[in-house]
């Protein structure tokens, strides 16, 4: 049986990101960063991201479907990102997936941002043969498996019971991971987005040059914390610049250093975790699961524990994107939904 194609949209932060798929192939998977304009805000403006949203979802829409080689004719459902993420950029993205459905008589399918995280990982990208055929593709991973998301907005232990059905084990109390790498960036001046610099420098550094704590070890949730992190990154770097000491090696070598703060937080709560509860598989998904260092880490957490690390095959379904929405609506049921309202808080296992 041929797998329905659908397009999908996310417009859940500042990336305005629509995709074609085949069941869990990735027929195209197009993204349009608002990067630049939020530069000047040193973080997402929230207006300025709406607006851009209205302005680059047509194109960006086009430009998915000729990338697929499809057209109207071909899509059998929109999937849309309802939530979480920025309310004015959400409601973008739904409003105009369901003027999309009742103009080309579609049906419009809801997906949470977070599910498509966590099922990132069971994207397939398009063979392209001669007879550029072969496109439904099929992953059947060994459930129950135990989802790891590292993003700017969520940092989660999710249990993947069944395809759809979720629990949240563990979840940063306040900032996120990549809120603090992204942050701790931009105090080095570093740019925005920092987190990906601070990778790159990171690789120059030395991790022991500068001590980070290890927090909540005695708290027995798995829950995390890492704004303590941040406001102790502030401090050394207040000193460094009050005598003058932050140079450029001085900044890989910090940058290092709080990637392995950071990440230890990450696997000291996972590996204890993982000897509470039994899965057969560890999954990472979210825009921090393109760090090489933490997935080199994980996989060091995975190897100890006897699991197989599923990662993204692409680190472009690791950012916002739309593919990974796509792939979610393949595990749904092609319904019609009352409900488009947009849900900035929506949790994965609500």
């Amino acid at each position: 049986m041929t797998a329905p194609i659908i397009l999908a949209i996310d417009t859940s932060c500042d990336e305005t990101a629509v995709a074609v798929t085949r069941g869990q192939t990735i027929l195209s998977n197009i993204i349009a960063s608002q990067a630049q304009l939020h530069q000047h805000y040193g973080g997402v403006f929230p207006t300025v991201a709406k607006q851009a949203h209205k302005e680059n979802i047509e194109p960006t829409i086009k430009a998915a479907l000729t990338r697929a080689s499809k057209d109207w004719s071909d899509i059998n459902a929109i999937a849309v990102t309802q939530g979480p993420g920025l309310a004015p950029a959400l409601e973008v993205g739904l409003n105009h997936a369901a003027q999309l459905a009742k103009k080309y008589s579609k049906i419009a399918i809801p997906i949470n941002h977070l599910e498509g995280h966590v099922l990132s990982v069971l994207a397939q990208p398009r063979l392209k043969t001669k007879l550029n055929t072969k496109t439904n593709q099929v992953i059947s991973p060994s459930l129950p498996a135990l989802s790891v998301i590292v993003s700017g907005g969520h940092t989660e232990f999710v249990l993947v019971k069944q395809i759809g059905r979720y629990q949240r084990l563990g979840a940063t109390v306040d900032d996120a991971a990549g809120e603090c790498l992204d942050k701790v960036g931009r105090l080095l001046n570093l740019g925005y987005p920092a987190g990906p610099v601070v990778e790159q420098l990171a690789k120059k550094g030395d991790t022991t040059r500068f001590k980070f704590p290890l927090p909540m070890t005695e708290i027995k949730t798995f829950n995390m914390s890492f704004s303590g992190l941040k406001t102790h990154s502030r401090r050394l770097i207040n000193e460094l610049e009050t005598k003058n000491q932050l140079d450029r090696q001085t900044i890989a070598d910090f940058c290092a250093s709080l990637q392995e703060g950071v990440f230890n937080h990450i696997t000291y709560k996972l590996a204890k975790l993982l000897n509470q509860v039994s899965v057969k598989e560890l999954w990472l998904g979210g825009g921090v699961a393109a760090n090489m260092t933490l997935r080199r880490k994980l996989r060091q957490v995975a190897k100890e524990h006897q699991l197989p690390l599923r990662v993204p095959y692409t680190k472009k379904l690791c950012g916002d994107n739309a593919a990974m929405i796509g792939v979610v609506s393949s595990f749904k049921s092609l319904k019609p939904s009352a409900n488009l309202d947009r849900k900035p808080g929506w949790r994965i296992d609500d």
